[in-house]
């Protein structure tokens, strides 16, 4: 079972020798949080909010840890790409020839299929019919509205052109 314990704040009063105390700082002279610095010591530049005072913020080369990535990583699928493009040198019918690795394993692949590899063929047959769909897809239908849709167009462009073309209809 959980105690409840009732606050309450009560009123302290103070000692006359604090209030002498508290009342020898003005309120304008208060000093400051970080110690005793003088407006002099900053010089022209204006601390406030979101402006740290120079003296205290990160140093060029301060050695921390910088939070992510660093500048000019690459990341895997960009380095795989980069070794996909790479050119190397192949004999095809006794003629060499300068193809990229990408090409090249298409064809090792291709090559494997056609002499009997059944597994490597299916890959390849499924890498085909893979490729043919994304065209299929990325390819635009001819007529890609319905004649309800083209019905509804002409309505809206015949309420959309001026009076004195409307004569003629």
């Amino acid at each position: 079972m959980v105690k409840r314990v009732r606050l309450t704040r009560e009123r302290v009063r103070l000692t006359p020798e604090a209030r002498k105390r508290i009342s020898k700082t003005p309120a304008g002279e208060r000093q400051s949080v970080r110690g005793k610095e003088s407006d002099s010591s900053r010089g022209d530049y204006a601390v406030g909010r979101g402006k740290p005072p120079k003296d205290t913020q990160f140093k060029k080369g301060d050695g921390r840890k910088r939070p992510g990535r660093p500048k000019g990583s690459k990341n895997l699928a960009t380095i795989i790409m980069e070794a996909a493009r790479d050119q190397v040198t192949v004999t095809i019918d006794g003629k060499k020839r300068k193809i990229s690795k990408k090409q090249s394993a298409a064809i090792q692949l291709a090559n494997a299929g056609a002499t009997g590899n059944p597994r490597l063929l299916v890959k390849f047959l499924d890498l085909i019919a893979e490729i043919e769909a994304q065209a299929e897809a990325a390819r635009p239908s001819e007529y890609p509205f319905s004649d309800v849709d083209i019905k509804i167009i002409q309505e809206i462009y015949k309420r959309l052109r001026p009076y004195d073309e409307r004569g003629n209809d």
